[in-house]
């Protein structure tokens, strides 16, 4: 029997009135759970004398440089992005692979037992196969210096830059050329190795590949998201083949990566658009390589040899940002903050609060922590002074709490090539003078120089 159609009943005004009601209440109570489970901490730094701090006497001090951004006259997939992007050039930058005994000697003079730095791929191998001898002595003597002044060398082999020949192979994005940096890694590590036993395998791999690959920041200034992730996954996976062969020449040295944490916090926190935007963002900048270092997983694809490739993380922290859907996408960087913060010259706020949750997020790799990097933009020396002792009385908060942190390096010794923002941007501890390329310890140089002293003292 052909059933009679039947037209559906609308639902009544108090039903209606039922239904809002009950997913007004839901909405609620998510926003509540996510702002309880996920606070965004804020101290009131007014009551906190951020100079009542203790240290280990194990606790290592540090500063942080790039090749690329120090050295000057290097020719790599920076200097080619440089000129065909109409960005300002690095040039001479710091002219720092003619003067870095001059300034080994401020190192020194800071007091610093460590001091990270990365090695210049281009130099070393400027034509596949090709090897510059002068280049690997200069390196040698460098190292032999810091070891002569009591100065623990830190190695990245992969800061940013590499050769161009590798730059038009595609790169990491294509994974068979990942036994070319394997086979570059393997070649620094035997002659280097027997006096440096830290290494940094790649400086964060989600900036190198987010910036070049989907915000067309850095080379090769393409807006690919499959692009992006395979980037990032061949980069990861690459770490993980170093750290394996690298242990096999000299298994007592220490292998790490530097892993950039950067917080995305919702910019209205009762608005779930912007909670969702926050956790995809955390995801892929954060979440995804954590769990390859825990899980050996990465955006699907299996990755065993990355899965516990640590000796040490190295923790990058600069910031928070309050994220919406709106989220700028050029250089033009200029992001919200609360109206409590202050913003850096790099158009990001300060929040020395934030380092907490960029060291719980990173100790559940269960490796210790070693701060790689953390310092502000700051042309004046105004904020430099205020944000290098908030984060250095939280790091010693930290570890009262007994967190692992081994060491903190600031970024970074010196005024250098900022990447996509050239030289408006200055960081050092030391101003420099670009036109004469002289080094002017600023009032920020001196209060770390005073927190070594202390720290050493106590």
């Amino acid at each position: 029997m052909k059933r009679p159609y039947l037209k559906p009943r609308e639902p009544s005004g108090m039903e209606w009135w039922t239904y809002l009601s009950f997913a007004a209440v839901i909405y609620v109570a998510t926003i509540v759970s996510l702002r309880m489970l996920y606070p965004e901490k804020h101290l009131d730094w007014s009551i906190i004398d951020e100079t009542q701090r203790t240290f280990p006497e194990s606790f290592q001090w540090g500063v942080a440089t790039a090749s690329h951004q120090i050295e000057g006259g290097n020719s790599n997939n920076w200097t080619e992005f440089e000129t065909r992007s109409n960005i300002e050039e690095s040039g001479d930058a710091c002219d720092h692979w003619n003067r870095w005994q001059e300034d080994f000697q401020l190192l020194e003079e800071l007091g610093v037992a460590t001091y990270r730095f990365s090695l210049e791929w281009s130099r070393i191998e400027p034509e596949k196969g090709q090897w510059n001898a002068e280049a690997l002595q200069q390196y040698s003597d460098m190292i032999d210096d810091l070891c002569r002044r009591g100065i623990r060398p830190m190695i990245t082999l992969h800061h940013f830059s590499h050769p161009q020949w590798f730059e038009q192979r595609e790169g990491f994005l294509d994974k068979d050329n990942i036994g070319l940096w394997v086979h570059y890694c393997e070649k620094v590590f035997e002659r280097y190795c027997d006096r440096v036993t830290d290494w940094c395998t790649v400086n964060e791999p989600e900036v190198f590949s987010i910036m070049g690959y989907f915000m067309k920041m850095f080379p090769p200034g393409k807006r690919s998201l499959r692009s992006t992730l395979t980037v990032m996954r061949n980069v990861v996976q690459a770490h993980g083949i170093v750290y394996h062969r690298l242990k096999q020449h000299n298994p007592v040295c220490r292998i790490g990566l530097a892993k950039n944490v950067t917080l995305f916090d919702p910019l209205k926190r009762w608005n779930l658009l912007h909670w969702t935007t926050s956790a995809a963002l955390n995801f892929v900048w954060n979440g995804a390589i954590v769990r390859a270092l825990k899980k050996g997983t990465m955006f699907g694809k299996k990755m065993p040899l990355v899965r516990g490739s640590l000796d040490f993380i190295g923790l990058n922290y600069y910031t928070h940002v309050l994220t919406s859907p709106f989220l700028p996408q050029t250089n033009e960087v200029n992001f919200p903050k609360r109206s409590h913060e202050t913003m850096t010259d790099f158009g990001y706020p300060m929040y020395a609060e934030g380092l907490e949750r960029a060291v719980k997020m990173l100790e559940t790799l269960e490796v210790p922590i070693e701060i790689t990097e953390n310092g502000t933009a700051d042309q004046h020396d105004t904020l430099r002074p205020i944000h290098l002792q908030r984060h250095v009385w939280m790091v010693s908060e930290l570890l009262q709490q007994g967190h692992d942190i081994r060491s903190y390096y600031h970024w970074s010794l010196m005024d250098n090539f900022e990447w996509a923002e050239g030289y408006s941007l200055r960081f050092g501890l030391y101003h420099v003078d670009y036109q004469t390329q002289v080094r002017t310890l600023r009032q920020s140089g001196s209060i770390y120089r005073d927190i070594i002293n202390e720290a050493s003292q106590d």
